[in-house]
């Protein structure tokens, strides 16, 4: 069925944020507009009218998230691999599927880096699969490619700001495969300013994430 995949660069990255910012509650903004308006009329009505006017918006902000629930995008995780997190994500009936992980040894440890974290996605209703994305905590230098090494396999990935990606779904698979049969993952990239750092991941626990979100999704395992 995910034979033919697709390339779409305007899509990417398939997620932007890490697990652990997509799992944070998030309030209906209905209800800071409707705390908003009570404040407001606090201040510009007499006592009693303040009060009744607080009731009835505490009401309808009381009846306000049933709705909002159900419209608002879930996150949820469905599996913890040895390092590897397992999530799908569903907005406005559409599911992706995608792995979390975070480097075991990061190079120099002294530099100072934002977030650094790897993920593999798939978007079943785009025909995506394994969409590998690295993020490295810093801004890449434009014209440098970044690298992914597995043992004797090394990809090159194209940069853009503090992200790598492959460069077609083809290169994505290549390097699912190799990540699946690897032990460790180490990633080389270079900072706008010249600093080169290397961080690597532990890989123990990726096939069975894999498979993890290969179920989730409806997608069968490769080879």
């Amino acid at each position: 069925m995910f034979a033919a995949m697709i390339d779409n660069k305007a899509l990417r990255p398939a997620v932007s944020l890490p697990a652990s910012l997509l799992l944070l509650p998030k309030l209906p903004m209905l209800g800071f507009i409707l705390l908003g308006l009570a404040l407001a009329t606090c201040l510009a009505l007499p006592d009693a009218q303040a009060q009744t006017q607080t009731q009835t918006l505490a009401q309808a902000k009381k009846a306000e998230p049933k709705a909002a629930v159900a419209a608002r995008p879930e996150t949820k995780r469905i599996g913890s691999f040895t390092g590897w997190d397992a999530y799908e994500h569903t907005d406005k009936g559409a599911k992706l599927c995608y792995l979390h992980a975070l480097p075991q040894k990061k190079e120099p440890a002294a530099a100072k880096r934002g977030e650094i974290y790897i993920l593999v996605t798939h978007k079943p209703k785009e025909k995506i699969r394994n969409e590998v994305s690295i993020y490295f905590g810093y801004p890449l230098k434009e014209t440098g490619p970044a690298q992914a090494v597995i043992g004797p396999t090394t990809i090159e990935m194209f940069t853009h700001q503090e992200a790598a990606w492959a460069a077609d779904s083809a290169t994505d698979q290549k390097l699912v495969e190799a990540l699946r049969r690897g032990k460790t993952l180490v990633v080389k990239g270079e900072s706008a300013r010249g600093t080169k750092t290397t961080d690597t991941y532990d890989l123990g626990g990726f096939g069975q994430a894999l498979q993890a979100i290969d179920k989730a999704c409806g997608m069968g395992a490769t080879s």
